[in-house]
């Protein structure tokens, strides 16, 4: 694997800095040398334990598939530039896209209006008629995998070199690699997979889209798998009108799901339904109305590239698109006199000064949780929505809250001692500075507060190697959901944010 950057493959295309990883590859942010562009690159990797022959039967499908990919011309397709070997294996090139993905947009601004998620749903659909007329299956669809321009195009990437079709990896190790939350059932059962297994991953895409995850995500890869095998999703908190079109395209059987047409026939009659949320997004102000989703992101420099990857995303301030909530009262604005209003003219003594608001920024902004959670979260900093966590890290990147949701009773002391185990594995110098049992809102919990040392990034893109943290994670049970609530800053700087740290933790409520 490729260590150091600006190293050239294929003599050609340069590695400028990794933007992301996960199971099937790493992506780069790369150039061109000859045609002087910006590029994606995405270094395939191997799943481990094929044998020899599996290896090259892989290395010559993925390579056969981006090729065929690479002949897709359609607008909400991510364009493949390039496939080319270099040290045994494929390596793709590709668009460098800069929109936010729908998983950002759902995690910064909510969910989508349900006219808007219906269009995001139609492009998706147009672009995997093309994939499939060209014999291309997609494989990864989900709202990582969905771009989303401030002028409304989508753009679905990663077409046919997700994955490769008929892995055996799920039957032989008994285990999914990734996440199967977004995963067709016989995909998950190894059965044969068709078209209708990406339509399977777009319905659950759209669920997640209005709900804030997908219909079968349980926080564990084997409780997950069993839920979308057994169990039928929970509609209650997706509106009506959009019901029969994700219906149909949830149907456990492949041969039962609505087909492209009929999936685009359902969305269309949506569109015409439901009176639009918005009119002109361009035109319209930061947070005004279910509007925003797009608008939200619009101040945002966002490169978002091929595998799943959200590589870098800032977004200014007034742009926030925090969910439809009041302020905190802690965030009200008081009424002064202006210093340099003029004093009252002679002759006309009832005259006073007129107040000038002034609008201090808030230190922070209600959250509302579509899992039925809030929490005041910090103003002004960057989200992402994960499969079973929200978080949020400060533009400067030393300071990081987190809210996992586990689906699981465990008693908030073996949570918190897990926790700690998996923490000090990692090879971290992990110094417990205290545990203890806390009062939440009038439930019992367990915090554990601890200074550590990064070793590594370990995927995470805030954590900097060779930083020394400190951290408080409190363990709340409510149900048989199980919070990790997590707030982390640089060593240097924990005192003076330990106020804001308390009124932030302490303000997480779940909804009876």
């Amino acid at each position: 694997m490729v260590s150091e950057s600006n190293q050239l493959v294929a003599r050609r295309y340069q590695l400028m800095r990794e933007l992301g990883r996960g199971g099937m590859g790493v992506v780069w942010e790369g150039y061109d040398t000859l045609l002087n562009r910006q590029v994606a690159i995405k270094e395939v990797l191997l799943p481990d334990g094929l044998s020899p022959g599996e290896q090259e039967r892989h290395l010559m499908r993925t390579a056969r598939e981006a090729r065929t990919a690479a002949k897709l011309n359609h607008p909400s397709v991510v364009a493949v530039y390039d496939v080319v070997e270099e040290g045994g294996r494929p390596w793709i090139v590709m668009e460098l896209v800069a929109h936010p993905s729908l998983e950002q947009v759902v995690a910064t601004s909510g969910a989508l209006p349900v006219r808007q998620a219906a269009d995001v749903g139609r492009q998706v659909l147009s672009a995997l008629k093309a994939a499939h007329e060209a014999g291309i299956l997609h494989r990864d669809v989900k709202p990582a995998n969905i771009l989303i321009a401030d002028d409304g195009r989508v753009v679905l990437m990663d077409f046919g070199i997700a994955t490769v079709e008929g892995d055996a990896s799920l039957t032989r190790t008994g285990m999914v690699t990734g996440s199967p939350s977004f995963l067709a059932p016989e995909r998950v059962r190894a059965d044969e997979a068709g078209p209708p297994s990406d339509l399977w991953s777009l319905g659950a895409t759209l669920f997640a889209a209005m709900v804030g995850r997908s219909p079968f995500d349980r926080g564990e890869a084997m409780a997950t798998i069993n839920a979308l095998l057994n169990e039928e999703p929970d509609y209650r908190r997706i509106p009506p009108v959009m019901h029969p079109v994700l219906k149909g395209l949830l149907r456990k059987e492949p041969a039962e799901r609505v087909n492209i047409e009929e999936a685009d026939r359902l969305l269309a009659a949506i569109e015409v339904a439901v009176k639009p949320a918005y009119t002109d997004l361009p035109e319209k102000k930061p947070g005004s109305g279910r509007g925003r989703a797009v608008l939200a992101v619009a101040a945002a420099a966002v490169v978002v590239v091929a595998g799943g990857a959200v590589a870098y995303f800032k977004f200014a301030s007034p742009a926030e698109g925090a969910p439809r909530t009041a302020q905190p009262a802690a965030a009200a604005s008081p009424l002064t006199p202006s210093p340099s209003q003029p004093s009252a003219t002679a002759g006309t003594p009832s005259a006073t000064p007129t107040p000038t608001v002034r609008r201090p920024r808030p230190a922070v902004r209600a959250w509302n949780s579509r899992d039925g959670w809030s929490i005041l979260r910090p103003f002004g900093w960057r989200g992402a929505l994960r499969e079973s966590s929200t978080e949020w890290t400060r533009p400067d990147g030393n300071a990081h809250l987190g809210v996992q949701a586990l689906f699981s009773s465990v008693d908030p002391n073996q949570i918190l001692r897990d926790s700690e185990e998996t923490l000090r594995q990692e090879g971290q110098e992990v110094i417990s500075r205290g545990r203890r049992v806390v009062t939440h809102r009038g439930a019992k919990a367990v915090e554990w507060e601890f200074s550590w040392t990064a070793a590594s990034t370990a995927g995470t893109r805030w954590i900097r190697p060779g930083m020394t943290y400190h951290e408080v994670r409190r363990a709340v049970v409510s149900g048989e959901t199980a919070y990790i609530l997590s707030w982390t800053v640089a060593q240097d700087q924990w005192l003076r944010n330990r106020g804001l740290m308390r009124q932030v933790i302490d303000s997480f409520t779940v909804k009876a």
